[in-house]
């Protein structure tokens, strides 16, 4: 309010009596275009902020009991994931700079690692094909982050995922990503990434939990198969 009334003041005492009408209502004209772009302003800095750089999970494995296995078997089994993700694709490394998985959003095809052949796959074909999503009400603070539960049922076993809205994607460029249910998971958490995860099978439970949050630009052909498993 002082602003508008400065402003006007300026503006009444640099003409006559005959003109003040005018230059009043040009005036209130100017003031009220400097408030719609103020207003553009803030709205932008208050767009949304996709999570764009690496996110460090640390392993844990547990047997059908609940007892950390983790220093038992972890010449067989990796012990940490590298990954990095942009606005299309996603990348996965473990400890040893290893790629175990990869998807490009401009093909559609998925890699994995089984042993040290890399396996491709047509990300279009869903699977698991049953499956099914449900809020849990269970929450954890993760790196500060609070992050609510979401369990995720099918016929390899029951997932559960820890998300925060602060870290979060544009789910659209993966809406084609149906296997593993990604576009599906995406879509339940509005494009938001697990910070911790719990994968129950039939050799043992693993607990997948951030401990490391990079924010990073990384470029497209960062994710091409050829450069990936060059790094």
């Amino acid at each position: 309010e002082l602003y508008c009334n400065c402003g006007k003041w300026i503006c009444l005492s640099l003409v006559g009596d005959k003109n003040k009408k005018v230059m009043y209502r040009y005036a209130w004209v100017y003031l009220g275009m400097c408030y719609f772009l103020f207003a553009l302003i803030l709205l932008s800095g208050c767009s949304k902020n996709y999570f764009e750089g690496k996110i460090l999970y640390q392993y844990q494995y547990l047997d059908k009991q609940g007892k950390d296995i983790t220093t038992q078997i972890k010449s067989n089994e990796d012990a940490e994931q590298h990954y990095f993700i942009n606005a299309h694709n996603y990348k996965s490394k473990n400890e040893r700079g290893e790629l175990t998985q990869l998807y490009n959003a401009s093909t559609n095809q998925y890699y994995f690692n089984v042993g040290l052949e890399l396996q491709v796959v047509d990300a279009a074909k869903e699977f698991p094909n049953e499956f099914q999503f449900k809020a849990q009400p269970e929450k954890q603070t993760i790196l500060g982050r609070p992050c609510r539960s979401l369990l995720m049922t099918s016929e390899i076993g029951p997932t559960t995922y820890f998300y925060s809205k602060k870290v979060k994607v544009n789910a659209e460029p993966f809406s084609k990503h149906r296997f593993g249910n990604w576009n599906r998971y995406l879509n339940e958490t509005k494009g938001a990434l697990p910070l911790k995860f719990v994968m129950v099978s039939e050799r043992y439970t693993l607990v997948a939990t951030a401990i490391q949050v990079t924010p990073m630009k990384l470029a497209d052909d960062d994710f091409e198969v050829k450069k990936a498993l060059a790094k």
